[in-house]
C-alpha cells in the first residue's frame, strides 16, 4: 500500500525548508555545506550556537551516531525534499554497531527535510539522562524500520518544553524480528515522550509500526508527565496500538503531572485504523488524564466486535482519577473498555456525550472512501454523520485544513465532508479556480489547498490529472465536451514542460 491510500491529505508544510533555515539560523552563524557523512559527524559535533548543517543530496551511512548539543542550531536537507537526503544505520533488525540515529540535547533545534532510517534503536532521541530539549521543531521528516522509537523523548524528571512535531511519516516497511536474537516483544513504536509542557504534535502519519505478533507500544504514546498538549490531523493505519495518552501502569515519581499521566490537553481531528486482527491492541487509550478534550476523531477497527477499540482506565484505590475528560463528536467503530471510576460505557458515550459508537449505532464501511486502504474521508453515504455532529468552537477545521462547518451543520469524526477530490479551496467546485492553487505551486512541496490531491507531498502533473478528472464535479454544470478536457490537458502539460525545464532535478 503507498501513501496514496493512506489519506488524502497530507497537510500544507507549515514550516518551508527556507523560511526554517532563515528563522533559525541566527546572526554570524556558520553555514556547514556536507556531501560526506564525515563531514556531517564533523560539523554536528564543532557546530557552535545558530549553525547551520546543509546536506546535500544523497544516501548517508551513520557509523557513528550524531549527538546535537549547538543551541538554535538548524540540521537539514539541502533541497527540500525529505527523500533527497537519507541517513541510514545497519537495518531494523541487525543490533550490531550504530543503534540510533540523531540525538538532540540542545534547545531552539530545528531538524527538517531529511530521512532517518534503518536503525536497532530509536531513529530520533529528544534529550539525555542530563538534559532535554526544548522549543525543538521537527519538521518534514520521514523516518523508516526504526526497531524501538521512531521518535523518543526521556530525560529522568526533567520537563521538554514547546517541541513541535508536523508532517513527520513513520512507517515500518520490513518484517520486525523478535524474540532469541533479535527485538524484545512489544517494543516498537512511533512517538514517545514523558514529561512535556506545550508539545504539539500534527500532520503525522504512522503506517504499519508494530511487532511480529502484530502489537507494539502506540504509534502516539505520551505518559508519565504531559500538560497543555495538542495532538491533531494525524493518521495512523494498521499499527499495533494507536493513540495512548497515558498508560496502564500508574506515573511514578519522575512525572510532572502526579497523580496524573497527563492534565490539560486537546486530541482532535485524528484517524486511527485499527487491523482485524485479534493480536492488536487498542486504537486509542486515555489513562489517568485530568482536563482532557477528545473531538471529532475517527477510530475505526476493521473488527466492529473489538471490545478494546477505546479504553479509558484508572484505578479507584488510588488517585488520579479520570477528572473532566470530555468526549465530543467522536466515530468508534468498535467497542469501549471502560476500565475506570466513572461510566464510560457506549451508551453513555454515544447518547449523553455525543458521539457515534458502533455499539449503539452500526458504523458502516461505505460511510468512508476506502477503509481497507486507510481512507476514512466521509462519503455522501454517510447521512449518520454529516450536518448531525454539535458545534464545537474548538474544532474550526477538519484533519485536511477545510473549514467547519461545510455544510448546514457539524459532522461527526475527523472530516468535514464538503469537497470533491481537485476542489483545492474548498468551495465545493472543481473550477479554474482550483487550477490556479495548484499551477502556482506546481513542483513545491504542499498538501490539499496548494493541489496536493493525492497526498504525495509535492505538487505535480499526478494532482494534475485528478483535477482535470473531476473538472467541474460540484459546480452546478454540466459535465464538459471532451474537446474541452482535450484543451485542458494540452494547458497542464504545456506548463507542465515549461516549469520542468525551469526547475533542477
Amino acid at each position: 500500500m503507498d501513501s496514496q491510500a493512506v489519506c488524502r491529505r497530507l497537510r500544507a508544510l507549515v514550516l518551508t525548508g527556507s523560511l526554517l533555515a532563515a528563522a533559525a539560523a541566527t546572526e554570524g552563524g556558520t553555514i556547514h555545506y556536507c556531501d560526506t557523512f564525515q563531514e556531517i559527524f564533523e560539523a554536528t559535533y564543532t557546530a557552535e550556537p545558530g549553525d547551520e548543517i546543509v546536506i546535500a543530496p544523497g544516501e548517508y551511512h551513520v557509523v557513528t551516531p550524531l549527538h546535537v548539543t549547538a543551541s538554535n542550531l538548524t540540521f537539514r536537507g539541502e533541497t527540500g525534499n525529505r527523500d533527497d537526503v537519507v541517513l541510514h544505520g545497519n537495518g531494523m533488525n541487525t543490533d550490531s554497531g550504530v543503534t540510533y540515529g540523531i540525538r538532540v540535547a540542545a534547545d531552539g533545534v530545528r531538524l527538517h527535510d531529511l530521512t532517518i532510517r534503518d536503525f536497532w534503536g530509536n531513529g530520533i532521541l529528544i534529550g539525555d539522562t542530563s538534559s532535554y530539549a526544548n522549543d525543538l521543531i521537527i519538521s518534514n521528516v520521514k523516518t523508516l524500520d526504526c526497531g524501538r522509537r521512531h521518535v523518543m523523548g526521556y530525560a529522568d524528571s526533567r520537563v521538554s518544553y514547546g517541541v513541535l512535531i508536523e508532517n513527520l511519516w513513520m512507517e515500518q516497511t520490513q518484517e520486525y524480528i523478535q524474540g532469541p536474537g533479535g527485538h524484545p516483544v512489544n517494543n516498537v513504536g512511533g512517538i514517545e515522550a514523558t514529561n512535556i509542557h506545550e508539545w504539539t504534535i500534527r500532520d503525522c502519519v504512522a503506517k504499519n509500526i508494530r511487532d511480529a505478533e502484530g502489537t507494539g507500544q502506540a504509534a502516539f504514546l505520551l505518559w508519565n508527565g504531559v500538560s497543555d498538549l495538542l495532538l491533531e490531523r494525524n493518521v495512523v493505519v494498521r499499527c499495533g496500538h494507536g493513540i495512548a495518552i497515558g498508560n496502564y501502569p500508574p506515573p511514578d515519581s519522575h512525572s510532572h503531572t502526579l497523580p496524573w499521566h497527563a492534565v490539560e490537553g486537546i486530541v482532535r481531528n485524528n484517524i486511527i485504523l485499527r487491523r482485524g486482527e485479534s493480536a492488536d491492541d487498542r486504537a486509542m487509550e486515555l489513562d489517568y488524564t485530568m482536563d482532557f478534550e477528545v473531538f471529532n476523531n475517527t477510530v475505526y477497527s476493521e473488527d466492529a466486535s473489538h471490545l478494546w477499540t477505546l479504553r479509558i482506565l484508572d484505578d479507584w484505590t488510588r488517585p488520579g482519577q479520570t477528572t473532566n475528560l470530555v468526549l465530543v463528536n467522536n466515530i468508534i467503530r468498535g467497542g469501549i473498555l471502560d476500565q475506570s471510576t466513572g461510566d464510560w460505557s457506549p451508551w453513555v458515550v454515544a447518547d449523553y456525550w455525543g458521539n457515534i459508537v458502533d455499539f449503539v449505532t452500526p458504523v458502516l464501511p461505505e460511510w468512508f472512501l476506502d477503509p481497507a486502504g486507510g481512507e476514512l474521508h466521509l462519503t455522501r453515504l454517510a447521512t449518520a454523520l454529516i450536518d448531525q455532529a454539535q458545534p464545537l468552537w474548538e474544532v474550526p477545521d477538519d484533519i485536511d485544513g477545510g473549514p467547519r462547518p461545510a455544510g448546514a451543520g457539524y459532522d461527526y469524526g475527523a472530516d468535514e465532508f464538503a469537497s470533491p477530490m481537485g476542489d483545492a479551496n474548498y468551495d465545493g467546485c472543481v473550477d479554474g479556480l482550483d487550477y490556479n492553487n495548484w499551477s502556482l505551486h506546481y513542483l513545491q512541496a504542499g498538501g490539499w489547498p496548494e493541489g496536493d490531491f493525492n497526498s504525495d507531498g509535492e505538487v505535480d502533473g499526478l494532482d494534475y490529472n485528478l483535477w482535470s478528472l473531476h473538472y467541474l464535479e460540484g459546480c452546478g454544470a454540466g459535465v464538459p465536451e471532451p474537446a474541452a478536457l482535450t484543451l485542458l490537458a494540452l494547458g497542464g502539460l504545456a506548463l507542465i514542460r515549461r516549469r520542468a525545464a525551469t526547475v533542477k532535478p
